[in-house]
């Protein structure tokens, strides 16, 4: 039999009608094993972690089902070792079965970082200074020296730390700073309706240090606010260097601070020249 006859031969058809049926279930066969190894069409939204620890996963919504991974540790003063601070992929997003969560976590202990050589620098120099080692101020202590608000020691737990000693992020240091000549008296700087802690810094940059803090209707740190201070932060009002300056909190979900500072500038209560009265000051948020 030619070629030509064997290709118009109903025996040819029926090996090709054949061949191509076992190729098309063939297809449908790996298909299906794909469906089911990719889990096909089975997708859960990843719920929020944040705030659970690492032991309390497996026992979350859909703990079971994921592989969880964790790629970063940060110390955090306010939140118990193990807690969750960030996930990747966010929450809400659609996963499949078997997906890895990438977590960053609170660790045990903070990193050590070196003490910076602070004496005879300034104090807003030292105050930047001491951010960018993660370390924070503590208080002032002013002692009689010519050098105004220039730095004699630096203190840790009541004792001189010199620099380069190891010391843990997030270690609260004294400044030792000298008074200057004559008129030791500061400015209070306007705090009303400013965020918890650059009120801190404020103080700090201004020769004053925080004193009691009192939390009138919430203590929720992303909602506190400045409501009043106590000496009061008024036009002309000024304080002793080194003068501890209590400050009362509300929430900005409470109460109107815009219609507060509003009535401070019209009754002329605040300086004139103050940089912390603009529309902006709720989005300024510095840590210390």
């Amino acid at each position: 039999m030619s070629l030509r006859q064997f290709l118009t031969s109903k025996k040819f058809f029926k090996h090709l009608g054949l061949a191509v049926l076992v190729a098309f279930l063939l297809l449908l066969l790996i298909m299906q094993i794909l469906k089911v190894y990719t889990r096909h069409g089975e997708e859960y939204t990843l719920p929020d972690y944040k705030g659970l620890t690492v032991q309390e996963l497996n026992d979350y919504k859909l703990g079971s089902k994921m592989e969880f991974m964790i790629n970063d540790s940060v110390y955090d003063e306010q939140k118990a070792p193990g807690t969750i601070l960030e996930q990747n992929p966010l929450p809400n997003a659609k996963v499949k079965e078997g997906r890895k969560i990438y977590l960053t976590i609170v660790t045990e202990t903070p990193d050590k970082v070196k003490m910076p050589n602070l004496t005879d620098l300034s104090l807003r120099q030292s105050i930047s200074l001491l951010e960018t080692y993660g370390l924070k101020i503590n208080k002032l202590i002013y002692e009689e020296n010519l050098a105004k608000n220039a730095v004699l020691r630096q203190m840790h737990n009541d004792s001189v730390i010199e620099p380069g000693e190891k010391i843990y992020k997030g270690a609260k240091i004294d400044l030792i700073l000298g008074t200057g000549r004559g008129d030791q008296m500061v400015q209070i700087p306007f705090l009303i309706g400013m965020k918890q802690n650059n009120a801190k810094k404020a103080l700090h940059t201004n020769s004053l240090n925080l004193g009691q803090q009192f939390f009138l209707d919430s203590q929720n740190k992303e909602n506190l606010r400045v409501y009043s201070t106590d000496p009061a932060c008024t036009q002309n009002k000024k304080a002793k260097m080194g003068t501890y300056v209590d400050i009362y909190y509300r929430s900005d979900e409470n109460f109107d601070f815009e219609q507060l500072i509003n009535s401070f500038k019209q009754k002329d209560t605040i300086q004139a020249d103050t940089a912390l009265i603009n529309d902006d000051f709720f989005e300024e948020d510095i840590e210390l």
